[in-house]
């Protein structure tokens, strides 16, 4: 049996400045962040101009998240990504975490409340 490989995409956001509304790049850029998301829920964004700080803070809140201890990790959900899935078999390198309703009132602080419970807010919401 051939496996497939799985390559999520990238999105090169280094020209920002160039992406305005009803132009080429930016209908092209959409395009491909809805396909990407569509898809595989996901893209790797390359994007050089964000400080060092605010990277370090991210990644370190990143550490926190996939670290989770087991009860956060048997979380299921109807969908993959509604919370945490860590077993995908096309993806054996992988750690998802995702709400699915980030655009309701409340549900941004709902969904670290389920990470951070204790009330700590982790640094990157400042970064």
């Amino acid at each position: 049996m051939a496996s497939t490989k799985v390559e999520i995409p990238t999105i090169d956001f280094c020209n920002h400045q160039d992406l305005k509304p009803n132009t080429q790049l930016w209908e092209s850029t959409k395009i491909k962040v809805f396909e990407a998301l569509k898809e595989f829920g996901c893209f790797v964004a390359i994007y050089d101009k964000v400080p060092n700080d605010i990277k370090e803070a991210m990644f370190d809140t990143l550490k926190e998240v996939c670290d989770l201890p087991l009860s956060k990790l048997k979380e299921y959900r109807e969908k993959p990504y509604h919370i945490h899935d860590k077993q995908i078999p096309s993806l054996p390198i992988h750690n998802s975490v995702r709400s699915a309703d980030l655009l309701l009132p409340n549900s941004a602080e709902t969904f670290a409340n389920t990470f951070w419970p204790d009330g700590k807010e982790p640094n990157i919401w400042y970064a």
